[in-house]
């Protein structure tokens, strides 16, 4: 018997208290006790009935009493490996497909070309530098709250993909002025490194991307449908 559109809600909901908050994990779950319960579930069920079936397939999942009554905080976390590892993988191949593509070659050779054009030229690459760094700034923020990607693991572990090389472009810039005395960079060092580093951002950006769009098609299907 199909279960309704309320009862979907609370397999969802029951999952996040019971300590799986990440709601891509948790829709993987919810799919599991929906056909669980859709199994066993006849017209003359009562409510109570279904919350004790949907307990049941709780159980069956890894769910364990604990000092709050029960949760399954070990499920989740083993689900969280296997993400992460998924995750890891994915962001790797995106790179390798990307930095092999003549399309992606002959645009980052364009950045070279304009960036090494106007090295000398500091109001330009300084303009280029945080002009980039703005959108990308602004973007992160307004797409991080807009669509509750720390909710989401498979967003979550994208966001540190595409947030990586930043974190690379600091190293690079402030490592030889704190540790090896340099008090100025030179123009070429400078716009080498920030070449370098740009198109591997965005193409971490244009993975988190794909991620969402993935996402939020499995999200859409199960939850608001």
């Amino acid at each position: 018997m199909k279960i309704t559109k309320e009862q979907i809600k609370y397999i969802d909901h029951r999952l996040e208290s019971d300590g799986v908050k990440y709601w891509d994990i948790r829709i993987e779950m919810v799919d599991h006790v929906v056909s669980n319960v859709e199994n066993k579930l006849q017209q003359e069920n009562s409510e109570n009935d279904f919350k004790e079936m949907v307990q049941e397939s709780f159980i069956e999942l890894g769910w364990k009493e604990n000092f709050n009554g029960g949760g399954l905080e070990s499920v989740f976390l083993q689900r969280l490996k296997v993400y992460s590892k998924g995750t890891n993988k994915g962001i790797l191949k995106e790179y390798k497909e990307k930095l092999s593509d003549i399309k992606v070659i002959a645009t980052i050779v364009m950045l070279f070309l304009y960036l090494f054009t106007f090295q000398n030229n500091t109001f330009v690459i300084k303009s280029t530098v945080y002009l980039a760094l703005l959108v990308f700034t602004v973007a992160f923020i307004w797409f991080s709250f807009r669509h509750k990607v720390f909710n989401s693991v498979r967003l979550n572990r994208s966001i540190i993909f595409a947030t990586f090389p930043l974190s690379i472009l600091n190293c690079a810039m402030f490592f030889p002025k704190f540790f090896l005395g340099y008090e100025k960079l030179s123009s070429s060092y400078a716009t080498a490194v920030f070449g370098i580093i740009l198109p591997f951002s965005i193409i971490g950006i244009n993975f988190l991307y794909k991620e969402f769009k993935s996402a939020q098609i499995i999200y859409k299907k199960l939850i608001e449908s």
